[in-house]
This record gives structure tokens, C-alpha cells and sequence, in this order.
């Protein structure tokens, strides 16, 4: 069939038309996790893949070897979200980390009652039972990539009236580090998230043993003073197929899901029409995500502060409370 010119211009401008149409329809947004193996990349790859399932935005996830790696970009905007702990959310924006920077543009989206637990982990067959039997043994130590697991452990040993000096540190990378250096015998104990995909491997070859902190009125404040505000005490019931060989006290706080101040409104409540939508299915994804309900999202005592478009799409739904708003204008 002869086309004349004016048909072509015709076809070629419905072609631009359609993709015009397509750039507005499926926006692409990015979120930033740890490593592959570890608890947030985990956590963010369901918010990625919930988000994308029940919205117009297609999220697409970038592992990194930690925060400290990637906060930087998502605080200039060049990344979109995160996943990350109410912890280095806090130490982050206050400028508490290695850096000493402050990224006063991260705002929060979403958060996840309890999301993370973490403490120390030994192999199960060691003599290893509780935080004070770490007196003169190898721990894994620095975490390059996560400026809050270094203060976490310190506030561990405090807790059990210990120091760095009444261990042997071993430097590793990055989350998954620790818990390689145990397997290969480089280390007595590391830091460790239960849940964590790799210690799960690990758990079921050899066997892991979760150590348990004391709970007390003032272990808890020393916590909190160590490491960040947010941190809680909570009991972990004996599961020895996860790690939990006994009745234990694990460290939690919030887990979060933050953006950019800059990222528009409306890409903003896509994310969160995602997540809400499919909340269902996220709390099932992961130990990790099973925090993030609707009545979480709105915490009152955010480390952060909320996104506008985050606050408007509460109000909404009826969750945002006085508290919340008197706890956001502090910042």
C-alpha cells in the first residue's frame, strides 16, 4: 500500500502520542536496599514488588553494601526510596553517622512496627550462650557500609559490662560479612538480624544460637542512649529452625521506607497506594515486613520527618493523629 507524506506524519505523530502517553502511565522510580542475602534487601525488594503490583509505578530495586554507601544519592535525589532501620534513619538525618554529615532531606513514607530484631548470633555448639560470654572471644566489627551496626555492638557489650577492649575485633564489610566469617571460623560471634536469608543457610548446615540481652529498666536506657532513641527490649519465643534455641530478648526498632523531599507528590502517593493496597500480601513477604500494617504506618515517634504527600495520604485514611503531627513539627 502507498503511504503519502501526510500519513506518515499522521502514524508518527500517534507513535509520539503513545509514548508520551506511556513515560506518564508507567513512571520507573528506584529504591535503594543493602546487599542481596541481607534482612532489607529482603524488605525492600516486597515493597518493590507490592508497589508494582498495585500501582502505575514500577519500582526497581538497587542493592548496596549498606546505607552509608548509597545515602548520599538518595539524599541529592538521584535515588527515589529506601529501606532502612528507624536507627540509621536517625543517625543519618542527625548527622550521627561515620561521615558526620547530616542528610536533612530524607522524609518518611511508611513505617513497620518492630520490623527488625537484631542481636548477636554463635554457633550453636559453641560455649557461647549469652552476651557476656563474649569476654575474650572474636567479634566481627567495623561493618563499613553500616555506621549503626558499630554502635549497636558496643551498646551490646555495655549492656553485659563489656568493651571493645575485652574482645578481639575482626573487621568485615558489610552485614553478610559477619555472618561468612562465623561459617568460615573466622569469628566466635557476629552481629545479626533474625531472619537474615544467609543465617537461615547458615542455621540449617551447622546451627546458630541467637543471643539473648538482659532486660532491665537500665539496659534499656544505656541502650537507647548508645545507640538511638527508638530502640526496644522485645521477647523472641524459642524456635531453634530460625536460630532461637531458647526464650530470648532481642533488639527492635521500626523499620522504615523513606523518599526524598524532593520527590514529586504524586510518585510519593503512588508508592503508597501500592503498599496500601497490597499491604495483605506484604506483611507475608518476609519476618522482616510483617510490622508494616496500616495501623504502623504512622508512627509517633518518627526519626525522621514525614513527606507532605505522606502526611495528606494519612489524613485520609484517618491515621494521623495529633501526636504524629506534634512529633513532625518538632523537626
Amino acid at each position: 500500500m502507498n503511504m503519502t507524506k501526510g500519513m506518515w506524519q499522521r502514524l508518527a505523530l500517534g507513535a509520539a502520542a503513545a509514548l508520551l502517553a506511556g513515560s506518564v502511565n508507567a513512571q520507573t522510580a528506584t529504591l535503594a536496599t543493602d546487599a542481596a542475602g541481607t534482612t532489607y534487601n529482603a524488605v525492600g525488594s516486597g515493597m518493590a514488588k507490592v508497589i508494582t503490583a498495585g500501582s502505575k509505578l514500577r519500582v526497581i530495586v538497587r542493592p548496596f553494601g549498606g546505607p552509608d554507601a548509597y545515602l548520599d544519592q538518595l539524599n541529592n535525589n538521584e535515588l527515589n526510596f529506601a529501606a532502612l532501620s528507624g536507627s540509621t534513619a536517625y543517625l543519618s538525618y542527625n548527622g550521627k553517622n561515620r561521615a558526620k554529615k547530616a542528610y536533612k532531606n530524607l522524609r518518611l513514607l511508611r513505617s513497620g512496627a518492630g520490623g527488625l530484631k537484631v542481636g548477636f548470633i554463635a554457633l550453636k555448639d559453641s560455649s557461647i550462650t549469652k552476651v557476656s560470654d563474649l569476654r575474650g572471644k572474636r567479634v566481627a566489627s567495623d561493618y563499613g557500609g553500616h555506621a549503626v551496626i558499630g554502635r549497636s555492638i558496643a551498646a551490646a557489650l555495655a549492656s553485659a559490662g563489656l568493651t571493645w577492649k575485652d574482645v578481639k575485633p575482626v573487621p568485615v564489610t558489610g552485614a553478610n560479612d559477619g555472618v561468612t566469617a562465623l561459617d568460615a571460623g573466622r569469628v566466635d560471634a557476629c552481629w545479626a538480624s533474625l531472619g537474615q536469608p544467609v543465617i537461615r543457610q547458615l542455621n540449617a548446615a551447622k546451627g546458630v544460637r541467637y543471643l539473648s540481652f538482659v532486660k532491665t529498666d537500665q539496659s534499656l536506657a544505656m541502650l537507647r542512649k548508645m545507640i538511638f532513641p527508638g530502640v526496644k527490649l522485645e521477647t523472641v519465643k524459642k524456635n531453634p529452625s530460625i536460630g532461637v534455641q531458647d526464650d530470648i530478648y532481642m533488639i527492635t526498632y521500626d523499620a522504615y521506607m523513606v523518599t526524598n523531599k524532593d520527590v514529586p507528590d504524586a510518585v510519593v502517593g503512588q508508592a503508597l497506594e501500592g503498599l496500601w493496597a497490597k499491604t495483605d500480601e506484604l506483611v507475608k513477604i518476609h519476618r522482616g515486613l510483617s510490622g508494616f500494617t496500616h495501623e504502623s504506618a504512622v508512627t509517633e515517634i518518627p526519626m525522621v520527618p514525614y513527606h507532605p504527600a505522606a502526611i495528606a495520604f494519612y489524613k485520609a485514611k484517618g491515621l494521623w493523629t495529633k501526636e504524629a503531627e506534634m512529633a513532625n513539627n518538632k523537626f
